[in-house]
């Protein structure tokens, strides 16, 4: 167990730095404005993608252990979702049809637009969460790694043109593509895998089963891109592209909490429900801890923005510094609530946990739209900055009203 999470770390980072490694080659080869646009682009398939991952990576996984040894059963079981996630990319086409109509700067650019296509085509097919429910995350690490390594090498060698943006999302998309065919190769060859076709209503309580999660990794996810899509509505790309840089500095700091969580999890997993007392303890060292470390990254954000601006760009790096400043206290508000937000899973409160991102994303999507309308870029930093502590409040509220789960007040053996 504890070899898988920590490969599952190592996939998370390397997912994670991927992008982050080609932001300087691209806004120094394309330019801030192709760069905005392939940031808004990004979000956008992010955010439709999030169906894909459905609610797999949590419940394949157990559902796998579950089956054991028994192939004919894996192997069902492995199709069903393979053909649920075909099934549900054709809605997904009409989302990114309907964005590429209604976005202007995409709606004469056939070529970047096809690529869109392409990636997100490869983005709805992922089988890590095979590979961790049969305990062979070494494997997915291995080829994962050497894949994404040989995109980036490639993006930097062959695209050195300021119009090869264009051709940016072929790359990705063909790159996850690999990833989906050489671990399904390893699949069939090793584990002797054998596609069974399902029918529909295998597939109807595969989504229903897993809705309820579902619901929240979108809260979840557009929360963390609508920002960037909101910008894109009513600024230039070149303004989205600035601000971009500062936020997935941001976005780096915020993620590590997600990694984070994978061990803290685990160990809280481990002390169990049962021991209430000695589980209460360790979510309030978790939570001590988090304000810690999370309280001395926003300073260390506060005192060296220009330097950080500039490891990702050159371009408009003072205004860029000035979005980074404001965005300096979304990781630490955000890490504040990890500890309740951990108890609620484990006490199975989904609805409190559910209710905060949903409501967190409605009051996300009013206030972005309507301060970004009146004051550009710093009305996204003030919405998303007031979502967070309105999320935050409203897990830790949760918490401190249940007298079992308040791991606040001393605890007593």
């Amino acid at each position: 167990m504890f070899k898988n999470i920590s490969l599952s770390f190592g996939i998370n980072i390397v997912n994670l730095l991927f992008p982050l490694f080609l932001i300087p080659f691209y806004i120094k080869t394309f330019g801030i404005e192709n760069y905005g646009l392939i940031a808004i682009s990004m979000a956008l398939i992010n955010l439709i993608s999030v169906i894909y991952d459905y609610s797999w990576y949590a419940f394949a996984p157990i559902e796998i252990k579950k089956i054991g040894d028994n192939s004919n059963l894996l192997n069902q079981y492995i199709s069903k979702i393979i053909t649920t996630k075909v099934y549900i990319f054709i809605p997904t086409l009409l989302f990114l049809g309907a964005f590429v109509f209604f976005f202007e700067d995409l709606k004469n650019q056939m070529v970047f637009s096809l690529s869109l296509l392409i990636f997100l085509f490869s983005r709805s097919q992922n089988n890590l969460c095979f590979f961790i429910g049969m305990n062979k995350v070494n494997i997915y690490f291995i080829i994962n790694t050497v894949v994404k390594i040989t995109c980036i090498v490639l993006i930097i060698v062959t695209l050195n043109k300021h119009e090869d943006y264009q051709y940016v999302f072929y790359y990705l998309g063909i790159t996850d593509i690999l990833l989906f065919l050489l671990s399904t190769l390893y699949l069939i060859i090793k584990c002797h895998f054998r596609y069974k076709v399902s029918n529909l209503s295998e597939v109807y309580n595969e989504l229903e089963l897993g809705f309820k999660l579902f619901l929240t990794n979108v809260t979840i996810c557009a929360s963390l891109n609508s920002s960037t899509l909101i910008l894109g509505l009513f600024l230039d790309n070149a303004t989205v592209g600035i601000y971009n840089v500062a936020e997935k500095i941001i976005m780096l700091c915020k993620q590590s909490i997600s990694v984070l969580f994978q061990g803290v999890y685990y160990k809280a997993c481990s002390i169990g429900i049962d021991n209430t007392t000695q589980l209460n303890r360790f979510l309030k060292l978790i939570f001590i801890l988090y304000l810690g470390i999370y309280g001395l990254g926003a300073i260390f954000i506060l005192f060296i923005p220009s330097q950080l601006i500039q490891i990702f760009s050159y371009t408009a790096t003072a205004e860029s510094s000035k979005y980074l400043i404001m965005l300096a206290p979304l990781p630490l508000i955000a890490a504040l609530n990890q500890s309740a937000y951990i108890s609620l899973i484990l006490h199975h409160k989904k609805n409190s946990y559910f209710y905060s991102h949903l409501f967190g994303l409605l009051l996300n999507i009013l206030l972005a739209t309507v301060l970004c309308y009146f004051f550009a870029v710093y009305g996204i930093i003030i919405a998303l900055i007031l979502t967070e502590v309105f999320i935050t409040l409203y897990l830790n509220f949760s918490i401190v009203y249940n007298k079992k789960l308040n791991f606040f007040k001393p605890q007593i053996d």
